[in-house]
């Protein structure tokens, strides 16, 4: 059964017609700078705030994450402290990876996540770039249709990438498969730096969401709504 987790933050929420779907199986796509990360910590603290248990899978260490995510107001050391978030950090201090080993990543986090279903509600792994960089279409394909029965078992999993992290012949039917597809980018708008998403793709809202809003990431207030009217000011 699918039910609605709210961000806590009432602008965001409001744009997405009342809430996230849970669970569902979300991606996330934009460059660098674009403001993934902080959009995936602010439904994160969602979920924690409901009481769902969160494994966060990311290319920084447990400590960065930390810092990172304290610098633009979302402090997950208490959840991390409690035991109900999570972090796996994908690079691994003094190993180095060859093409050969990172071929396995891939299906070596999918097996991780499968086995933490008892333990965990929802998984995000911010980014995916890591993990396809070298594998091939079938182990994307497979990787995604695990995920997909994960979400229908009840597990939620949203996932950044960056453009072209999907091979182009099989990005339609991964973009496809998912539950939620966001595309964020970046702007200038009458002379002002905004951050944008697209909501491509919204399955499970309670009511029809916006089509796209602008955003900055401020170091005070955490994400906040620009009205296009204001950026054009």
């Amino acid at each position: 059964m699918t039910e609605i987790f709210q961000t806590g933050n009432e602008e965001v929420d409001r744009q997405f017609g009342g809430g996230i779907p849970f669970p569902s199986l979300m991606l996330m796509e934009g460059g660098h700078g674009v403001g993934k990360s902080a959009m995936v910590a602010l439904f994160m603290k969602g979920l924690l705030d409901e009481g769902k248990k969160v494994l966060c899978i990311t290319e920084n260490t447990v400590k960065e994450y930390i810092e990172n995510m304290k610098a633009i107001t979302f402090n997950f050391s208490h959840a991390f402290l409690q035991n109900r978030l999570t972090i796996m950090p994908l690079h691994v201090y003094g190993i180095r990876w060859s093409k050969e080993q990172s071929a396995y990543l891939l299906p070596v986090i999918g097996k991780y996540i499968s086995n933490s279903f008892k333990e965990t509600n929802a998984v995000v792994i911010d980014s995916l770039s890591l993990l396809t960089v070298f594998s091939d279409e079938t182990k994307i394909l497979d990787f995604f249709t695990q995920c997909k029965y994960l979400v229908a078992n009840g597990m939620g999993v949203i996932i950044t990438i960056h453009p072209n992290d999907i091979p182009a012949n099989i990005a339609q039917r991964v973009t496809g498969s998912v539950d939620v597809y966001l595309k964020l980018d970046s702007t200038n708008v009458g002379g002002r730096d905004v951050k944008t998403m697209k909501i491509v793709k919204l399955i499970g809202s309670e009511t029809n969401p916006e089509s796209g809003f602008a955003f900055e990431v401020d170091q005070t207030f955490g994400i906040k709504i620009v009205p296009i009217s204001t950026a054009n000011a």
